[in-house]
């Protein structure tokens, strides 16, 4: 959401008549009971045969940052920023940069977007998906002085079989493969 939000009024100008409603969630659902007809999310819990997948793009983590905390940062000894729907994410970073600089503690929070705001506030560094801190990294407001990395991890549109009979759901979709495919490969 926090990288699709900005973009959503490019598609709206151009397909007005499609009717949006989007909601927050992570992880299974069930299209009747939560009375959606399409999903886009992190490809990381059980998908139902029946469902028609397409990956959208791979996840890249990396540590993020208020500017200003870079040198704390590379000093080591900040305070570590986790959301909780990951709680293991920076143990698994860190492991697999073992001289990366280490925190003195780790605070966590509910979600991703919530830690990139911290992160912005300078209340410490986030173990941050790319997708999150995209914005804030070009508007100047995140740092990512050591990149990001894929996790193995992918986000995913994953739509019913209503979908196939909803009108716009090819537009949108269309334009939302276009618009990762500017941001992340042509634009990086």
């Amino acid at each position: 959401m926090r990288w699709l939000i900005p973009r959503l009024s490019e598609f709206q100008d151009r397909q007005p008549e499609i009717d949006l409603h989007l909601s927050v969630g992570g992880g299974g659902f069930d299209f009747a009971r939560d009375r959606i007809t399409l999903a886009i999310r992190r490809l990381d819990f059980a998908i139902d045969g029946n469902w028609q997948v397409e990956r959208l793009i791979e996840e890249e983590v990396g540590p993020v940052m208020h500017p200003a905390m870079a040198d704390r940062f590379a000093a080591g000894g900040y305070v570590a920023l986790a959301a909780k729907t990951r709680p293991d994410a920076w143990q698994k970073w860190s492991a697999a940069h073992p001289d990366a600089p280490k925190p003195r503690s780790t605070r966590f929070l509910d979600h991703h977007f919530l830690m990139a705001e911290a992160a912005a506030g300078g209340l410490g560094v986030a173990m941050c998906p790319k997708i999150i801190a995209l914005d804030d990294i070009r508007k100047g407001g995140l740092a990512a002085p050591l990149g990001f990395q894929p996790n193995g991890s992918h986000y995913g549109i994953i739509r019913s079989a209503l979908a196939k009979k909803t009108a716009g759901i090819d537009q949108f979709v269309s334009w939302l493969l276009a618009a990762i495919h500017e941001d992340f490969y042509v634009a990086s």
